[in-house]
């Protein structure tokens, strides 16, 4: 039985995307955003749904990362995504409650400390639930097209196809995810209206960074792609602020300044806490054999 599973392996690798074929994957899927986006935007704007055309880039990305998929890479989207065999759910669902708990946790103390900075929505039960469906299914589309594009596809290249354990490379992984997370968020709303603009940029800087962190340790991008699902999911649904660049209904709405220490504070917790949550996968990862 172990010879066949040799070769299953072999045939993985000779599968593998070269690294110069996923710099052109993430150069297309950029070109997509960028020249396609305005126009999806004007098309979708037709609906008059903030939230839909706030994510109409993402969609014109989206089919930038399926076309790369089809005209330049030879891996399975699963290969790109994990270095396992299979798509570990468990440990995606692991990491989105972790990380999904500390911003409940924080929002409750906010509540608590400054009640007055929170509003409850306006809109009907109706709108809300007009709206919850095209959340659930634009927001992963969002979030996962970002993973793909600034994170994925750059760190494979980076780190020469599997996720290596190398301290140099993985450093080099981090410093990059860092720079590519915090450059598309540059146009963002929160840098204009935010109470310190430099501690954004930390945040965004963090954000990519710790995350690309956490996947090296977990031999795969599924914590990425749920921690960037959890946050976003959470601020359409639960708790926006006041001049949001992902406009929408949630249950609650806060004036509170953004770009404060507490900010920075929430998302160490968070992300401890998912790393804290999924040490056993980072354990098995790392006396996982090397091939």
């Amino acid at each position: 039985m172990e010879k066949p599973r040799r070769n299953l392996m072999q045939k993985d690798t000779k599968k593998e995307s070269s690294p110069f074929s996923l710099a052109l994957a993430m150069v297309l899927s950029l070109l997509f955003w960028l020249i396609l986006g305005p126009y999806f935007v004007t098309m979708l704007g037709h609906f008059n749904i903030p939230y839909l055309r706030a994510n109409a880039p993402f969609l014109a990305m989206s089919l930038g990362i399926v076309a790369s998929w089809k005209l330049l890479l030879t891996s399975s989207p699963r290969s790109l995504i994990t270095d396992h065999s299979t798509f570990r759910l468990i440990l995606f669902l692991k990491s989105m409650g972790a990380y999904l708990l500390v911003a409940m946790l924080f929002l409750l103390l906010g509540l608590m400390v400054e009640p007055e900075a929170y509003s409850t929505s306006d809109a009907s039960i109706l709108e809300h639930l007009m709206l919850l469906p095209l959340v659930l299914v634009l927001t992963p589309i969002q979030t996962s097209s970002e993973e793909v594009v600034f994170r994925v596809f750059p760190i494979r290249v980076v780190q020469g196809g599997r996720l290596k354990r190398g301290a140099v490379k993985n450093v080099l992984a981090c410093v990059l995810s860092a720079i590519l997370f915090t450059a598309p968020h540059l146009s963002n709303r929160e840098l204009g209206s935010a109470e310190n603009p430099t501690l954004v940029l930390v945040f965004y800087a963090l954000f990519g960074g710790l995350v690309t962190a956490l996947s090296i340790a977990t031999g795969g991008f599924e914590p990425a792609l749920a921690v960037h699902a959890a946050n976003n999911l959470f601020v359409a649904l639960i708790c926006n602020y006041q001049g949001s660049s992902l406009p929408s209904l949630p249950l609650l709405t806060t004036t509170k300044a953004i770009g404060t220490p507490l900010d920075l504070l929430q998302l160490i917790i968070g992300l401890l806490t998912v790393f804290l949550v999924v040490r056993k996968d980072i354990m098995a990862q790392h006396h996982a054999p090397k091939w």
